[in-house]
Parts: C-alpha cells; sequence; structure tokens
C-alpha cells in the first residue's frame, strides 16, 4: 500500500501491545453441551458483544482518523482482537453444539445484531468513556462464565479474552487521561 492510501502515516500505534501477555490456549471444550453455546452467543452478537465492540471500534477509528490518528491507530488494532475473539466464540459454540449466528437470544427471542447497539457520540471523552464501560462489561462477563462453566477448557479460553479486555481497558483509560487534560 502507498504512503497516500495508509490512514496512519508514520508509526501511530505500531509498538501498541492489544492483547495480554502469553499464546491463547487451544480452541476447545470438554463436551458439547448446549446451555454454554447459548451462552455464548450473547458475547457474540448481542448489544454488548464483540460483534458491537467491532462495530463500535471501526466506527471510531473512521471518524477519527484524520485528526486524531493515534487513537484511530489504537482502536483499529483493538478491533482486530475483538474480530479474533469473535472467531473464537463462533469456534467455541459449534463445539459447545451450537449455531454461531449474528443473533442473540434475549428471553428465548432472537434478536439479529444490527447497527443501532452502537453509540455514535462524536464526542472523545464520551466515547471513551463508552468503550472502558463496555470493555469492563466483556471483561466481567468472561470472568462470571469462566468461574460458572463446568469445562475447564472453555474457562481458560475465556479468562484469556477477559485479559485482552483488561488491556483493553487500561489503554481506553489512558486515552481519556490523555483527552481530559
Amino acid at each position: 500500500m502507498n504512503s497516500s492510501m495508509n490512514p496512519f502515516p508514520g508509526n501511530y500505534g505500531k509498538d501498541l501491545v492489544v492483547t495480554s501477555p502469553g499464546e491463547y490456549p487451544p480452541i476447545a471444550v470438554e463436551r458439547p453441551y448446549l446451555p454454554y453455546a447459548r451462552m455464548l452467543m450473547k458475547d457474540l452478537a448481542s448489544a454488548q458483544s464483540e460483534m458491537t465492540a467491532v462495530y463500535q471500534y471501526l466506527y471510531q477509528q473512521w471518524r477519527l482518523a484524520a485528526q486524531h490518528p493515534e487513537l484511530a491507530a489504537a482502536l483499529r488494532k483493538i478491533s482486530k482482537v475483538e474480530m479474533h475473539h469473535i472467531d473464537i466464540l463462533g469456534q467455541l459454540i459449534l463445539l459447545l453444539g451450537g449455531d454461531p449466528r449474528c443473533q442473540a437470544v434475549p428471553g428465548n427471542r432472537r434478536s439479529a445484531w444490527n447497527g443501532n447497539f452502537l453509540n455514535y457520540s462524536p464526542a472523545i471523552p464520551a466515547i471513551l468513556q463508552n468503550n472502558i464501560h463496555s470493555e469492563q462489561h466483556a471483561r466481567n462477563a468472561y470472568l462470571s462464565q469462566a468461574n460458572m462453566v463446568q469445562d475447564i477448557k472453555l474457562a481458560v479460553v475465556l479468562r484469556k479474552m477477559a485479559a485482552d479486555e483488561d488491556v483493553h481497558v487500561g489503554i481506553f483509560q489512558r486515552f481519556l487521561t490523555q483527552y481530559q487534560q
């Protein structure tokens, strides 16, 4: 790609670490168990899900790239981690016997993911506060699920994803501090 096409000239975000230390554990479960698959569907494609995070961060990155390239680069890198989480969740749901559709099942009612789940605020402090809240929610959900499930292989994967979300919280908090000064 030539430099005129690169939305992030220079080294914006190049050295930013957006995942927790260590390798991802194998994507595996001890046995198929549909209730766990249903539980993970909310993580995959509900209003507070990885699908929402990916599109939220891509949208923010598109909007902020021209005036805030460093933040935009961080958002782009974080969105790639969230895409990896979507892939992991899809594989886990299949292994657990579910169907990883882009739907959540709130109250036994199927609900397709949609763009109304996003926060379209243009204000950087509001964007960062919303992102921090979303990442904390994801972290807490993964840890709660990891502590609840009786599947050690699944729990290890959920804890790794929670650790990634912790890293994202720290990044967004640093940007929020910077933009509030």
